[in-house]
């Protein structure tokens, strides 16, 4: 690469770091991201000790998978028809509710479990709505060259509250056990007002500003003419006269075709149905090229490598010493995701889409076959993090070109129907897991692993090249306020 590459790259990170709007935004999500990060792990933990049993705290986590998937359609819609900077401050104010609730409850005894319950259901409404609505609003207000580098810092900040707020949580609740959620409800008002004060609210045009000592001249409107002439402003109470034109002299040339009369306008096509609304984003996916395969690729990812997780801690968790193994693996995958993310924009810069795309599924695939080869558990560990790694920058480089090859009326539906397909199969991963490690062993497993990423790393490079669409002005940004 270039050296004149490199600098305009870093003028564009440069420009970035200094546009305020997207910093309150960043800003804002790490706060609230790290207070739910608490409150995911403080909450099955109250419910323990509270006495419920732990199938009725594991159908918690069970609600939260279903409702997201019931509400992220009708999410989409919402995103795309309003306005997303007051859906993500009504979004942020309920869960602020919700939290705050769950605090005063557990002040005066155990969480009931229809609490927690209804607190899971409106929590996870309320982010699926943000999510999409947020991906609008980085797209207002960071130009098309600058998204890559604004998606990594977003994915890298998910990556270091997963890291740190479970630990505080744990921390939290051993002080006291409202007071991780009193946390969280602080941490949604620094989101809301983050938000409230990052992007002004749309102004409709104005006229310019009238100097009064300055009298405004008459302005006499010119006679109509055409079908335009039904729209002319009403004049005085004076009758007017029909004008009769002059007929041509005799000498003159004979006339010529009559004047081709002007078409009436369309009329305007009818509002789509709720229908057509909801399937938008589906029917989007399915005819552009680059979005449909890159969207079997990761549904396949996804299912994958939840398998590649539950495999890991099933069939190495057993073993002598599997548990520090398993810890040891989690944590460098979280590290390695964080460390993944910051790398993507360069990674981005460096490699071609379809070797980019492959280098994970093919890099685990290496590994997970050397680990079915030799039976070591370190190789099987190791190509758990190199796909924590290299997913990151993945992820990066697709969601990159989604933002800038989808019209901006519909990003919102398409967003979110990607996400839908995408996750699922997921639910199904850690029992296709299970029956794996039970039906034969570790070796085998990892061999289907290797064979399942060797496959994907081959669909990565039939990606084809995806088509950028025009990039709505971005909003002006002044980094000096």
């Amino acid at each position: 690469m270039t050296t004149e590459a490199v600098r305009a790259d870093g003028g564009r990170t440069s420009v970035l770091r200094h546009n305020r709007r997207f910093r309150l935004l960043w800003v804002g999500q790490t706060l609230s991201g790290f207070g739910s990060s608490m409150a995911g792990v403080a909450l099955p933990l109250v419910l323990l000790a509270g006495g419920h049993p732990p199938t009725s705290v594991a159908a918690v986590t069970t609600v939260v998978a279903v409702t997201g998937l019931l509400v992220r359609i009708p999410a989409g819609i919402l995103s795309d028809h309003h306005d997303q900077r007051r859906l993500m401050i009504a979004c942020d104010l309920v869960r602020l509710a919700v939290s705050a609730a769950v605090a005063l409850f557990l002040l005066a005894g155990p969480l009931p479990m229809w609490l927690a319950i209804v607190a899971v259901i409106v929590s996870a409404s309320a982010m699926e709505v943000f999510k999409p609505s947020q991906f609008q609003l980085i797209r207002r207000v960071v130009s098309s060259e600058q998204i890559p580098v604004a998606v990594s810092l977003n994915q890298a900040r998910a990556y270091g509250v997963s890291m740190a707020g479970p630990a505080a949580g744990g921390l939290l609740i051993g002080v006291y056990p409202a007071l991780p959620f009193a946390v969280d409800a602080v941490t949604f008002l620094a989101s809301a007002l983050c938000v409230a004060a990052m992007v002004p609210r749309k102004r409709t045009a104005t006229a310019s500003p009238k100097n009064p000592a300055v009298p405004e001249p008459s302005v006499v409107p010119e006679p109509s003419v055409g079908p335009e002439s039904s729209m002319a402003p009403e004049r005085s109470a004076i009758p007017e006269r029909s004008v009769v034109p002059p007929a041509p002299p005799a000498s003159t040339a004979p006339p010529g075709p009559e004047p081709v009369r002007q078409a009436p306008a369309p009329a305007p096509a009818p509002a789509a149905g709720f229908r057509h609304r909801l399937t938008i984003g589906f029917r989007h996916l399915a005819h552009d090229p680059f979005l449909r395969r890159s969207t079997v690729f990761f549904s396949g990812m996804t299912v994958v490598f939840s398998m590649f997780g539950s495999a890991l801690m099933l069939g190495v968790g057993d073993r002598p010493g599997g548990a520090a193994a398993v810890g040891y693996a989690f944590s460098s995958a979280a590290l390695a995701g964080l460390l993944g993310s910051l790398a993507a924009p360069s990674l981005q810069r460096r490699l071609p889409l379809p070797v980019l795309v492959a280098s994970g599924p093919a890099a685990a695939g290496a590994l997970l076959t050397l680990a079915w080869l030799s039976g070591s558990t370190l190789a099987f560990v190791a190509a758990f993090s190199a796909m924590s790694l290299l997913v990151p920058a993945i992820n990066a480089a697709v969601v990159s070109v989604m933002a800038t090859s989808v019209p901006q009326e519909i990003l919102g539906r398409v967003t979110t129907a990607n996400d839908f397909v995408v996750q699922l199969l997921q639910p199904c991963a850690p029992l296709a897991a299970a029956l794996l490690l039970t039906a034969y062993s570790l070796p085998v497993t990892a061999l289907v692993l290797a064979v399942s990423y060797l496959v994907l790393a081959l669909l990565a490079f039939t990606l084809p090249t995806p088509t950028p669409a025009p990039i709505a002005p971005q909003e002006p940004t002044r980094s000096d306020v």
